[in-house]
Parts: C-alpha cells; structure tokens; sequence
C-alpha cells in the first residue's frame, strides 16, 4: 500500500555491528516489506534493522535490500524485504491495511 511512515533504519556493518541511524519516510508499506528514499545509496543485499511509527505503535524489523533505484538526480528509491517481524508488528500493519483498503475506522 502506499503509505508515508517515519522509518529508522541502520545498516548492519561487516564484523558485527550497525551504523548510525537514518531518517527517512516510508514510500509504500506491506506484511511483506517497505520501500523508502534516501539521499545515499544502499548497496543489494545490505541486512538492515528498520524501525516504522505506526502511530502509537513502533514496528522493529530485520529486512534485506532486493531493490535499489535511482531516478535522474532525485532521491534512492530502496526496496526492503522483511526478514524478521514480530507477530504483533504483523498484526498491527494488517491492522493498518485493513483500515485504508477497507476504510474501517480505527481503534
């Protein structure tokens, strides 16, 4: 779906680790993954740990870069799969889903 989130991502860095956080805002969001722009290029494959305000809820995932893009001079465009997520995260963004595909009203 698309949808505009505020995301956190760090990437995680080679011998262990992960680097310094990065803001940016989700482009489209589903159970299955996100995608997101960014001003500095992330390379496919990059494991990274992203974290999604869903309003009062914060979502924490592990994901796996599969796509990269780049439009003229404009922003990345960087496609995460979810390698990780919590059953409540899952709940919370079908819960989201289901709100906008369906228009119910939320909780």
């Amino acid at each position: 779906m698309v949808a505009e989130y505020a995301v956190s991502y760090r990437r995680e860095l080679p011998g262990g680790g992960e680097s310094e956080p990065r803001k940016s805002q989700t482009r489209t969001l589903g159970l299955g993954g996100l995608m997101f722009e960014c001003d500095n290029p992330l390379d496919r494959g990059d494991s990274l740990r992203v974290e999604i305000a869903l309003g009062d809820h914060t979502i924490s995932a592990a994901g796996t870069v599969v796509y990269v893009d780049r439009r003229d001079a404009g922003p990345w465009q960087i496609g995460v799969q979810f390698t990780a997520l919590a059953e409540d995260d899952r709940d919370a963004l079908l819960g989201i889903y289901l709100q906008r595909e369906y228009r119910l009203p939320s909780e």
